[in-house]
């Protein structure tokens, strides 16, 4: 909201230079992502107590959601069991549900008043479109989410890299629009100076516990910047090597997230898409704990292929439940800021616990992956399922 009363009472002008580099406020996201702001302004709706109302509506949304693409996620997946009654079916959608509302960065999106918010819900709702094969609307959904998020762009590269020219097409429409509108309400130049953000951040990152990428473990493991208190308007100082392993390991984590599985089509691709989303956010020099909402249909992808796998392979799949339990009590249970303790010690690595149940939530899904490319026949255990 300080961007956009900036930007009005001057237009044309750099509100970056403004906020970020001399007010020291973290505006780090396009001007595209103030166009929601100009709609609620334009209809006299733009104030905090709104905001919280369509935050709360959204978080609703994407916990409904969830249940609905366990549903959609259990049929696509061929298992049997959670479609044969409606009571299977309302203890899978419940799960879905509950896990939603229990998840901590889903909670913590919402306590903060982050848009991210938004963005959960687009994602939840992308993967059931996905599912649902309705490769246009989820194209529209994540050129949306680009508007507010840069690294949701590279959803293009996924979408072009599989030939899914729906997807790709859906993007760049929304696209094109809110960055032609975008240009014509505060200008080219001003939106151009959103790269110096982006280098600058990439430059420093944020050393701060929240920020669950190798970049924070880095900046907190050699002590450069702040650890346990969050500063609103300072960085963590640039360091070369935590600059070049951030810059080496996104690289990688994006090039892993674009390519894997790139020919799969039917199951294996909601692997990859789930896959892709992971990478693009643990990627990122900085991600902070409320951004890992998006990880949610990744969980609910893992637990149920899975559990398609454990009537033939029950020993391999009771590792991987366990693997994944780890996973989600590492990332949805807010129990582990006693590790910020260690952050004077060598052992504040222990701080990274999201992002090491990232990777292991990765693993996973890494381990499923042949048995749903295959599409092999297996029934559903109505065991592994809660009650």
């Amino acid at each position: 909201m300080k961007a956009f009363d900036w930007l009005h009472r001057h237009l044309g002008e750099n509100v970056y230079e403004a906020i970020f580099f001399v007010e020291h406020v973290k505006f780090q996201y396009p001007l595209t992502s103030l166009l929601p702001m100009e709609v609620m302004s334009s209809v006299g709706l733009l104030h905090l107590r709104v905001y919280i109302l369509v935050n709360l509506i959204l978080t609703c949304a994407t916990a409904l959601g969830m249940g609905v693409l366990m549903l959609d996620l259990a049929a696509r997946l061929g298992l049997s069991g959670p479609s044969d009654t409606l009571s299977a079916r309302l203890k899978l959608a419940s799960l879905g549900v509950l896990a939603t509302l229990g998840f901590f960065p889903v909670a913590k999106a919402f306590s903060v008043g982050q848009i991210q918010v938004w963005l959960n819900a687009a994602f939840v709702l992308s993967t059931i479109l996905y599912c649902r094969n309705r490769r246009w609307a989820v194209g529209m959904l994540l050129g949306l989410s680009t508007l507010i998020k840069p690294q949701m762009s590279l959803f293009l590269l996924w979408a072009l890299l599989r030939k899914e020219w729906r997807i790709a097409g859906g993007w760049a429409a929304v696209v094109a629009v809110g960055t032609a509108v975008t240009a014509m309400l505060y200008g080219v130049k001003p939106m151009l100076t959103y790269l110096d953000v982006l280098s600058f951040i990439g430059a420093h990152g944020e050393g701060y516990y929240s920020n669950q990428t190798l970049n924070g473990l880095l900046n907190r493991l050699l002590h450069n910047g702040n650890n346990v208190q969050w500063l609103g308007d300072a960085f963590a100082p640039h360091h070369p090597l935590v600059y070049w392993a951030t810059m080496s390991s996104g690289l990688l984590f994006i090039g892993f997230g674009l390519l894997w599985r790139r020919h799969d089509h039917g199951d294996g691709g909601i692997l990859s898409f789930a896959m892709a989303g992971i990478c693009f956010t643990v990627g990122s020099p900085v991600a902070w704990i409320h951004h890992f909402g998006i990880l949610l249909p990744a969980f609910a992808i893992a637990f149920l292929a899975v559990a398609r796998t454990a009537a033939e392979c029950p020993q391999t799949a009771n590792r991987n439940f366990q693997l994944l339990g780890v996973a989600f009590l590492l990332i949805a249970v807010d129990a582990f800021k006693p590790a910020n303790a260690l952050a004077d010690t060598p052992f504040n690595i222990l701080q990274s616990y999201m992002f090491f149940g990232t990777l292991i939530l990765m693993t996973v899904l890494w381990r499923v992956a042949t048995p749903v490319r295959q599409g092999r026949p297996l029934s559903f255990p109505r065991a592994a399922l809660p009650g």
